[in-house]
């Protein structure tokens, strides 16, 4: 089969790779590089990130790790140990010791609330947020691990994908770090797409999609212009601008909602953080976590420095009020410990039309559309997806149903 891909993200080139042994593909992109939100942009010495944190939730054994290996990509990512720690009155605190911080009552509540979303006994109709609102400590670390993870709040989050998420980590473990950072992952999908004999096209930025008994893609800036013919259509965009473009209604009764984050990196000699999991925040006014992946990649960083990466939910709509607020978070953990000479490299806000995630997680839609066009990316992801691993989970539906439809 003819396969059009429209979009050269994570989720366009990993769709790329799986298809390319067996079909005929081309891969259309507006920018000059491919990777979207998941490749590197070197600044200063280091090597910083278009979207995502040089870091993939469910390692070296989740989804994406699975669709590398099954595409024939060689990818070395190595799983965080600790998966993260928990900033708590100043110390660092691994999630097991977290019940020993609250009261014997709250322990209590705290001990069965854990076992019962192992087991999956709760009510599937509520929030994350009303889940844990009964203990204050429980909350704010509720708060601090979906905003790293999904850009919500806790109470934004409905506890269907906790449920999901949960059975996810206890199957695939916590998160690991790819060297090379999200280009080390992004240059082996292109290499396998071209030794596949399939094509990457730049520089394209695709006007119009027609669904009909056969299906077009159109490149140019007028219609009929370089129009090229496939038998399906794939599309890395969001649902929303797919439609945009398309001759097919998308979306109907469920409307995705895009959530909004701020990313900051910084650049520093001293080590803020030891090992190469998720340091969770719970007691910061906007901070969620950070991370060092050059704790594993000493190339993300320039010599004899760490490169460190924040990631913030944006709760109100003034962004520079925000990035004041995640700021001032950020000088008071470094504070802390002591640290006052660090840099910051890049600050990255993530809302409107290229958001960290196009539907956040319970409001994303199904990828496929009908028997010829199918979405692939972030507006896709699944229940229970977390940022990268619900781009694989979307590739993973829509190449198995090719296969089936082939």
């Amino acid at each position: 089969m003819k396969i059009g891909i429209v979009g050269a993200g994570l989720g366009g080139l990993l769709a790329g790779a799986l298809l390319s042994k067996e079909n005929e593909v081309v891969i259309y992109e507006k920018l000059p590089i491919v990777g979207g939100r998941f490749t590197n942009i070197e600044y200063k010495g280091y090597n910083l990130t278009t979207g995502a944190l040089h870091m993939i939730p469910h390692g070296a054994d989740g989804y994406l790790a699975q669709l590398l290996k099954k595409a024939g990509c060689n990818v070395n990512i190595v799983n965080s140990n600790p998966d993260g720690l928990f900033r708590v009155n100043k110390k660092n605190h691994p999630y097991k010791n977290i019940f020993n911080l609250v009261g014997l009552k709250d322990k209590i509540k705290g001990l069965k609330m854990a076992a019962n979303l192992k087991i999956g006994k709760v009510d599937k109709d509520i929030s994350f947020g009303e889940f844990l609102e009964d203990i204050p400590l429980a909350l704010d670390i509720g708060n601090s691990f979906t905003g790293w993870a999904l850009s919500l709040n806790a109470y934004d989050t409905p506890m269907e994908e906790i449920l999901e998420i949960t059975k996810n980590y206890h199957k695939f473990g916590g998160p690991g770090i790819p060297i090379g950072g999200c280009k080390g992952v992004i240059d082996e999908l292109i290499c396998v797409i071209k030794n596949n004999n399939g094509k990457i096209i730049t520089n394209h930025a695709v006007k119009k999609i027609e669904i009909d008994d056969k299906c077009y893609i159109n490149p140019g800036e007028n219609d009929g212009e370089n129009e090229e013919e496939f038998d399906i259509v794939i599309s890395n965009l969001s649902p929303k601008l797919t439609e945009n473009i398309s001759n097919v209604k998308i979306i109907k009764e469920k409307e995705p909602i895009p959530s909004k984050g701020i990313k900051v990196s910084i650049g520093c000699k001293e080590k803020f953080i030891e090992h190469n999991g998720v340091l969770f925040t719970p007691e910061c006014e906007r901070i969620n976590g950070l991370n060092c992946p050059s704790n594993v990649d000493k190339n993300l960083a320039k010599k004899g420095y760490n490169l460190i990466m924040a990631h913030a939910t944006q709760i109100k709509d003034n962004v520079k009020n925000e990035i004041d607020i995640v700021l001032n978070d950020i000088e008071r953990l470094f504070s802390e410990n002591n640290i006052s000479n660090y840099e910051i490299l890049h600050i990255q806000t993530y809302r409107d039309e290229i958001p960290v995630n196009h539907a956040s997680n319970g409001t994303d839609l199904n990828p496929i559309v009908n028997d010829k066009l199918y979405l692939v990316g972030d507006g896709v992801k699944g229940k229970g997806g977390i940022e990268v691993e619900g781009v694989a989970l979307s590739v993973l539906k829509v190449v198995s149903e090719i296969n089936k439809i082939k």
